[in-house]
């Protein structure tokens, strides 16, 4: 280690972490690490750069790591749910999640991906209540917002999802997960052209989006034009191309282009996080 503190050492990573160099931060966390192996900020910033990798084993691992040695870090529980969601364990997530709050109950973010999890979990109430929550003690965070609008649209309460969505992109215009979940909750009124406009807004905000390109081929269909609708089929497979609803999609808009008065099922557009 370089002639400086664990302390200044320590900075130094979070300087780089902070600005996203995070090759350079985990260098120099495991390096703390090397000389300190209990140093719990290290070890947790070393998990959540594995969690914003995808290595996740890794990440509940060593965030796992850092809560024994520190058992009230709050925000190492709260990246702990995240890192267990995304492995699949929602259980232990909302879990997780549940204790950070227990251990900062005025912490917005995590009160919304309580919510969150617990959509993905099917209990609507309980995630509408979180968000709700999460945006009573933060009214200007996007994703609380959005996280509502999803439970909301989960309830079926599509025009209060619009408010949400509508919320979230007013407080970040460059959210585009909350336009392309905007587009849905509209089209599931009716409202074909402002879906299609927020459709085209996430795309424009979010070029590698499939979902996004497979809606809009989905409206394109839906308008009768055909040509638009394959050409965002393919514009969404080419982007992950092991995309199975936007091939089926684009083999019934296909089917369709070839015999004008055939029919097709479309599948409902799918909602981004």
């Amino acid at each position: 280690m370089a002639e400086l503190t664990i302390q200044q050492n320590f900075d130094l990573a979070l300087q780089h972490h902070l600005a996203g160099r995070l090759k350079e931060a985990g260098q120099l966390y495991r390096q703390i690490l090397d000389h300190e192996p209990r140093h719990v900020d290290a070890m947790h910033n070393l998990g959540v750069i594995a969690l914003g990798a995808g290595r996740n084993d890794i990440a509940v691992d060593l965030i796992r790591r850092a809560i024994a040695l520190r058992p009230d870090y709050a925000e190492a529980h709260s990246n702990l749910g995240n890192a267990l969601r995304d492995t699949g364990q929602l259980d232990d997530a909302i879990a997780a999640y549940r204790q950070a709050i227990s251990l900062r109950p005025d912490y917005a973010g995590i009160h919304s991906n309580l919510g969150d999890a617990l959509r993905e979990k099917g209990q609507f109430d309980d995630a509408i209540a979180a968000c709700r929550q999460a945006i009573g003690l933060n009214a200007n965070l996007p994703k609380a917002h959005n996280n509502l609008g999803d439970a909301l649209m989960g309830k079926g309460q599509i025009d209060e999802a619009i408010t949400a969505y509508r919320q979230a992109v007013v407080l970040n215009p460059n959210y585009a997960e909350a336009h392309n979940n905007l587009g849905n909750a509209l089209n599931g009124q009716g409202q074909l052209d402002e879906a299609i406009a927020a459709w085209r807004q996430a795309i424009v905000l979010k070029p590698s989006y499939a979902e996004a390109h497979n809606n809009l081929g989905n409206a394109m269909r839906g308008k009768g034009h055909l040509d638009d609708a394959i050409a965002a089929y393919h514009q969404a497979i080419a982007l992950r191309p092991g995309y199975a609803e936007a091939h089926y999609n684009l083999g019934v808009a296909l089917s369709e282009h070839s015999t004008p008065i055939g029919g097709g099922f479309r599948k409902p557009p799918r909602r981004g996080r």
